[in-house]
Formats: C-alpha cells, structure tokens, sequence
C-alpha cells in the first residue's frame, strides 16, 4: 500500500513537471529585448545626470566668480571710502578751527559753508565703506552657494559615471 501511494505521488510529479512550460523563442528574445531597454535606459539616465552636474558646476564656477568680483569691488570701495573718510575728517577738524578764528561774518559763513562740503564728503565716504561691506557680504554668500552647486554638480556627474558604467557591464553583446 505504501509503494503504491508512492508511485501515485511520483507519477503526479512527474505530470505536473512536465506541463511546466518551457520558454519559446519568441519568450526568450521578449525577455532579452526588455533587458536590454532597461540597460539602455539606465545608461540613458547616467547620461542625463551627468550632463545635468556639468551644467550645475558651470553654473556653480559663474556664482563664484561673480562673488569675487563682488570682493574685489567691495575692497575698493572701503578702501576708497575709508581715503574720503580720513582726508574729510582732517579738513573738517582743520577748518573747524580756523572757524573759531574768523574775523567776519562772511569769514565766518564760508569756512561753515566749506564745513558743510566736508561733512558731505564724510558721509558719502562712510557710505562707500557701508556699500562695499554689502558687496563683501554678498560676495561670500555667491561664492559659498557657488562651492555648494560645485560638490552637487561633481556628484551628479560622479554618480552619472557609475550608472553608465554599470549599465555597460551588464550589457553582453550577442553573437
């Protein structure tokens, strides 16, 4: 009885081996064909991403050099400022004193009008040096987000390397 039920068992086994399906031609050529898109479009898109982190690095190169122009601009102007700055403040503090000297009214109102000129002077200079930190403040941001689109831009290109490179080792030729 036991041999029997075993016999039973084998020969279903076997039966239900045997209606399994072996793949046709046309299955196997299906399947290769879907591999082979999927490779080409993994290559594709390892090609996109570098394409896309070369233009990221020369747009992040631009931001940087456009902040060092912005530092190199606002060092003139604090320089030149701080020129204004200091010749105005020693006109004034020389002409201050002769004010206190004047003999006449008039003396007296153009050594006050000459003032007023200083003063001006003084301030365009204090706003040269206020200008020109600006420019120093927005040149270090410009560069600092510049480096920043540099190492994204790298890593796109980076990573777009290895999605090509894999897709290419998995890609068999047929002979």
């Amino acid at each position: 009885m036991q041999k029997g039920i075993w016999v039973i068992f084998i020969v279903a086994l076997l039966g239900v081996a045997g209606c399994a399906k072996t793949p046709t031609f046309g299955d196997r050529m299906l399947a290769e064909g879907e591999s082979r898109v999927a490779i080409a479009e993994q290559w594709e898109e390892g090609r996109s991403e570098s394409v896309k982190g070369k233009k990221q690095v020369g747009n992040g190169r631009k931001m940087v050099e456009k902040g060092r122009a912005d530092l190199r601009k606002g060092e003139q102007l604090i320089v030149y400022g701080d020129a204004v700055v200091q010749t105005s403040r020693q006109a004034y503090q020389a002409m201050s004193q002769a004010v206190l000297g004047a003999d006449s009214v008039k003396t007296a109102s153009d050594r006050v009008a000459k003032l007023q000129k200083y003063t001006k002077a003084w301030q365009a200079g204090e706003g040269d040096i206020a200008e020109g930190n600006k420019l120093i403040q927005r040149g270090n941001s410009r560069i600092a987000e510049g480096e920043s689109e540099i190492r994204k831009g790298q890593k796109l290109i980076e990573r777009g390397r290895q999605r090509m490179q894999s897709a290419e080792g998995r890609y068999q030729p047929t002979e």
